[in-house]
Formats: C-alpha cells, sequence, structure tokens
C-alpha cells in the first residue's frame, strides 16, 4: 500500500481504559473491545505503525500528557515542579526506555498523529497543547538542568494530525450533575479499591496508575495476595478527589474544561479533527433520551446529559446541547469552544488546512461504539483504516 507518509499512530485510552502491558487489554482489548477483534493488530497488518500506550484509567489531562511524553521519548515521567507542588503530589514517575525516541529525527518518524477516545480527548488537547506552547510557569520557576522540554514548547511541528473520538473537549452535562460532591464520592471509593488492592497482583491486570498521589505501585512492584489497608491512605486520597484540577472528574465536568482550553493553544503545524456521536432524540418535554439501539450503560446516564445549569456563559448552552451519545453531549465533542473551527463532510481533504480543528457530520455511534462495543468487525475495522488512510495521505502542514 503505496502512502504519503508513514507516520505513526498513537491511540490514547479514555476514563475508566487500559493500554498496553495489561492482562485486561489482552482479555478484553480497548481498541475492539474482544479478543478475536483487535483493532491495533490489524491496523499493523495493513502496514501501519500504531502504538496504544496506557496513561492511567484516572489520571487529568495534563498527568497524561506528561506520562505521554515519556512513553514516547523516554525517560522519567516529570509532571512538572509548579504543577505536582500545586496539587500535592510526587513530581517524579515511571521511567520508560522509550518507543519513539527518534521523533522529529527521521524521515519515517518525522511525525506523529494523536488520537484519543472519550477523555482521551482532554488528553490529546493536552499533550498537543503543551508540546506546542509549553508551561511558562514551569519554564519560570525550574532551573534550566531540571526542566522537561515538554514544558519549554516549541514542539507542535511534531504532531501531524490530532483526533478526538466522542473527545470530552468541552466537557459534559453527565459530569456536570455530578457536581462536587459526587465526584468526590465516586473518587473515595474507587480509590479506596485502589489502595485495598495496590499491592496485589491486580495491578498488573488493571493498572490504576496514580504512583504520584502515593496509593499505587508499579505493577512489577506488587505482590501476588498483599493486600492493605486502604484507610491509611485517606489523606492521599482528598487530596486527588477535591482537586478542582489535576482530577478526571472534575476535568470532564464543564467548568473545568473551559479552563483547560483557555490554557492549550493550538499548533498551526496540526491538522484537528473532531469525530462526533449521538444516539439520543428529543423526547416529549423536548430533553432528549436513549435510543433504542444506545447500549445499556450509555442509556443508563444518556439523560444527566440533558444538565446544562452551570455550563459557561461562553457555550450559550441551550437546547442544542442535548443531543448525546450517551455519556457526552455531542456540542461537548465538538472543537475545543475557543479555537478556530469548521465543519467537514469527511469527503474531499484537498483543502483541509492545518491550525483549524474540523468538526466531522454526526454519526449513529453511542459513546463506546468507538472502541468496538456493537459494531460489526468489518465496518469497525474499515472506519479506522480510512482514518488512518486520511493521516497518511495528508501533506506536512
Amino acid at each position: 500500500m503505496k502512502m504519503a507518509n508513514k507516520y505513526p499512530t498513537v491511540m490514547i485510552h479514555g476514563f475508566f481504559g487500559f493500554g498496553e502491558g495489561n492482562i485486561i487489554n489482552t482479555v478484553l482489548p480497548y481498541w475492539g473491545f474482544r479478543p478475536d477483534r483487535k483493532v491495533i493488530p490489524f491496523l499493523e497488518a495493513k502496514g501501519y505503525e500504531v502504538y496504544q500506550p496506557h496513561v492511567g484509567p484516572f489520571n487529568s489531562a495534563w498527568d497524561r500528557a506528561c506520562i505521554l511524553y515519556a512513553y514516547l521519548f523516554g525517560g522519567t515521567v516529570d509532571f512538572g515542579k509548579v504543577h505536582s507542588e500545586k496539587y500535592h503530589h510526587a513530581r517524579y514517575g515511571r521511567t520508560y526506555p522509550g518507543v519513539l525516541k527518534d521523533l522529529g529525527q527521521t524521515e519515517a518518524h518525522k511525525k506523529i498523529n494523536v488520537v484519543g477516545h472519550s477523555f482521551g480527548g482532554p488528553s490529546v488537547i493536552a499533550f498537543t497543547g503543551l508540546m506546542t506552547g509549553g508551561a511558562p510557569e514551569e519554564v519560570a520557576a525550574t532551573p534550566e538542568e531540571e526542566l522537561s522540554p515538554l514544558f519549554k514548547g516549541g514542539h507542535g511541528d511534531l504532531i501531524h494530525c490530532a483526533t478526538t473520538l466522542s473527545g470530552v473537549n468541552n466537557g459534559t452535562g453527565f459530569a456536570s450533575w455530578l457536581r462536587e460532591f459526587g465526584v468526590v464520592a465516586v473518587c473515595d471509593v474507587v480509590l479506596l479499591l485502589n489502595a485495598f488492592l495496590k499491592d496485589t497482583a491486580f495491578p498488573k491486570f488493571w493498572d490504576f496508575y496514580l504512583d504520584q498521589f502515593g496509593y499505587n505501585m508499579e505493577p512489577s512492584k506488587c505482590k501476588a495476595l498483599h493486600f492493605q489497608n486502604p484507610f491509611k491512605s485517606w489523606k492521599d486520597i482528598q487530596v486527588y478527589a477535591k482537586n478542582q484540577r489535576d482530577n478526571i472528574g472534575h476535568e470532564m465536568q464543564y467548568e473545568s474544561m473551559k479552563a483547560i482550553n483557555d490554557y492549550m493553544p493550538i499548533s498551526d503545524k496540526t491538522y484537528y479533527f473532531a469525530r462526533l456521536a449521538c444516539r439520543t432524540h428529543a423526547g416529549k418535554n423536548g430533553k432528549h433520551v436513549p435510543n433504542k439501539n444506545m447500549m445499556l450503560l450509555c442509556a443508563s446516564v444518556a439523560r444527566l446529559c440533558n444538565y446544562i445549569a452551570n455550563a459557561p456563559e461562553e457555550y450559550h448552552a441551550d437546547e442544542s446541547w442535548y443531543p448525546s451519545d450517551g455519556m457526552v453531549n455531542v456540542e461537548g465533542q465538538k472543537a475545543p469552544y475557543n479555537k478556530p473551527s469548521a465543519d467537514w463532510d469527511g469527503k474531499d481533504a484537498s483543502g483541509l488546512k492545518a491550525g483549524i480543528w474540523y468538526n466531522m457530520p454526526v454519526e449513529d455511534k453511542d459513546h463506546m461504539s468507538w472502541a468496538g462495543c456493537g459494531e460489526k468487525p468489518k465496518v469497525l475495522y474499515k472506519y479506522y483504516e480510512d482514518m488512518l488512510k486520511l493521516f497518511a495521505d495528508l501533506p506536512d502542514a
């Protein structure tokens, strides 16, 4: 297969997700959702170079971006001096060999494509934003010899295409409906369980990856049956749970995503695509209800996406925000509210420009369709093959 370029594609999982190195990803692959329907090996067999990093099911957009940088280039994860002090967690994380240490140095690895599903959307926004503009507060407060290149910025030209799949790009009514009390309650339950299992073999099956907050361990260091008293980690859990930022639950809310979008710039060397999904329709009162073909998990919370009461004024949220894929409002999936954007029908790519977010046609999918739930293998495979072919055919900006 002849391609204009062979740039690698990095697929970033969403909230409660997982990637390579997790046993669950072998049994229940995130991209495919069945052991006999794996998207990544299919794409590799078609000649594409694809990676599926594990960036943590509960890590914030910033922390995921820092992990992704170390995963790609190699070295120890640096969450930033200012950031780690502000949010009360360790500055340094795990060490990686680097899967693309030559990124930007060879023709084959001149650039990469990044694709994010669900909270992988904010992860893409944060990673591309930091690569492009860096973090001025980290530069100002960190000695030069300690500063991660990620925070210096100026690397936006290394990202060829950035794509979100039902990304929580502008937040979702589901998360905002939970408010602070709901987010904290969910965090308490999930993280107490994590603290109880942190030194067992469970992280090898599914790594919760919150080492920086003190209640997780690298899977390689875990013992088989060594349960911990989870309440010993209660103070650390509360630090994470009550963070208005650096907490995945809060960052899916309207207000926090607005703050992330206000901070993160885009690159004029990168093509941006927002792929959208909807499986709801207007009910008797005008608010949206699930379609019959929506999977049960999404249908159980779809009505909560109608919650727009505390959306920022800049969003101009009205009844147009009600349609959703069951988890994320369609308007929430679109291009970040404050970035240049245009609609594109997905057909003729010759007029596409870098530095602009393209909202693609709304598809008949629910939130988990992107991962393969309810999708026929041939349809799923072709969808991703066509997506990566688009990336390969686009000229360098």
